[in-house]
């Protein structure tokens, strides 16, 4: 988007192919709207265009410094501007210009029937939808509903008795939903009027560079941290994590530009409270109690009480409950499996499952090497001269075949294995590699959550078949 709207090469002329894209506001130039309209009486025909010219209004929170986003030359198609695009940005482009244009276009018009057949004491319903006549849909390309494949006949009449050649009885489950993926959540985000267009992608970016949140098959998965920081929010300062607060604070804010509220008036209102608030958890905490504490399954190893997760510098490591009677502590891997309860975590099958690491010994002066956890994942450390490295998996890398696969970590991706050659091998697998495939002979067989074992090749037959 950024690319369409500072310029590109078209014809051997800089152009910018759409207006300002950082905005939510839905009001659109006169002069755009005219021009939008003569291209639709031209290319589809009166019939084709909407009674009166449509505009929208801005919902209260919108900004309104700029237009909606719209082709900057509505007569550029995107046939027109395709080789000179990139196949992202036509696609880009070609979403922008049909979604504009169908604004002025006349409704699409369908017939919808419904019937009742009632076979003794069951009654069963039908439905079927067909268009009459496609409006808006010519430019965007509708070219049918999900239900268009229903087929009803005319002839069907009230009273009429119809026979039943097979009577099949299907299974449904209701699931829960989904993850939320990233563009998912700036839908969330702008249907509760949190933030703005301008925000939403650095929203989304903080959340996971925190490590608040981790991708997970493209679906964003809360990380402990996540789950603990959320946790002691509600508990101490739940105003701040409702989801009206920031709508209403940017609506304050909108406010006091507009002149409508007291700059003043709305920041002390909200400081007031919330360095009260502040203020009673800090003396807590130099008071030496646990404003806030979430136990694990796991007990110490030294005098056996429950240990507790805690939070420094935005990692985790675990601590004995009975702190500081007893001070052991144990680090604690920032992708550990976990199952998660409201000030209770079940952390001792997904520990003993990251302990698991095959040993090496020192490669300077071979003492066997001690498994840790960091903030950046598993690697061995030399507890005779502190040398680390790596977890290595024991796979050559089947790109350069001089480096081994060893494991890594990053707040994004969350475990992944990558040459130990880079950056001058760049190979990386999402899942932890397990041997070279027997099929391709060129890939590694890779554990994958969706398909199991799957080999690195892409051309690999088992990939293809």
């Amino acid at each position: 988007a950024q690319q369409l709207y500072e310029g590109v090469d078209v014809a051997g002329k800089p152009l910018g192919l759409i207006t300002y894209m950082r905005t939510d506001s839905v009001r659109v130039a006169d002069s755009a709207i005219e021009e939008a309209r003569a291209l639709v009486r031209e290319r589809f025909g009166g019939e084709f265009l909407s009674p009166r010219p449509r505009k929208f209004k801005n919902k209260r929170r919108a900004q309104d410094a700029h237009e909606a986003i719209r082709p900057t030359q509505v007569g550029l198609d995107p046939d027109q501007v395709a080789p000179y695009l990139t196949p992202e940005q036509r696609k880009l482009y070609e979403l922008i210009w049909r979604r504009f244009v169908a604004t002025q276009m006349a409704d699409g018009i369908w017939r919808r029937r419904k019937v009742k057949i009632r076979a003794g004491d069951w009654v069963f319903r039908a439905s079927a939808s067909w268009r009459v006549f496609p409006g808006f849909t010519r430019v965007l390309q509708v070219e049918k509903l999900a239900d268009e494949e229903t087929v009803l006949p005319e002839s069907l009449a009230s009273g009429m008795e119809l026979p039943a050649p097979e009577l099949a009885f299907l299974e449904k489950k209701t699931e829960p939903p989904g993850r939320y993926t990233e563009a998912g959540l700036v839908r969330k985000l702008e249907r509760e009027g949190i933030g703005r267009p301008s925000t939403y992608a650095q929203i989304v970016s903080v959340i996971q560079e925190r490590g608040y949140v981790r991708r997970e098959n493209g679906s964003l998965r809360p990380t402990l941290l996540g789950h603990v920081v959320t946790d002691f929010l509600r508990n101490h300062f739940p105003e701040t994590v409702r989801e009206d607060f920031t709508a209403r604070m940017e609506e304050d804010l909108d406010r006091i530009q507009e002149g409508q509220a007291d700059r003043l008036q709305i920041l002390t209102s909200f400081y007031r409270w919330f360095s009260q608030r502040l203020s009673q958890v800090e003396g807590e905490i130099k008071e030496g109690k646990k404003p806030f504490r979430v136990l694990t399954d796991v007990p110490c190893p030294k005098c056996g009480a429950p240990m507790e997760v805690r939070v420094w510098k935005g990692g985790l490591y675990l601590g004995c409950s009975r702190y500081p009677e007893c001070r052991t502590t144990r680090s604690l891997p920032p992708d550990v499996k976990y199952r998660y309860r409201p000030e209770r975590v079940e952390l001792a099958e997904g520990l003993a499952e990251a302990e698991d690491a095959p040993g090496a010994p020192c490669p300077k002066c071979g003492t066997p090497m001690q498994l840790k956890h960091g903030r950046y994942g598993r690697f061995l450390a030399c507890p005779n001269c502190g040398h680390t490295m790596p977890v290595p998996t024991g796979v050559s890398c089947p790109k350069c075949g001089q480096g081994e696969l060893v494991e890594r970590y990053s707040p994004r991706r969350g475990t992944f294995y990558a040459c130990d050659r880079y950056p001058d091998c760049r190979f990386t697998l999402p899942g932890k590699p397990v041997e070279t495939c027997p099929t391709c002979k060129t890939g590694v067989l890779y554990e994958d959550p969706r398909h199991g074992l799957r080999c690195s090749n892409p051309e690999c037959p088992t990939r293809t078949s």
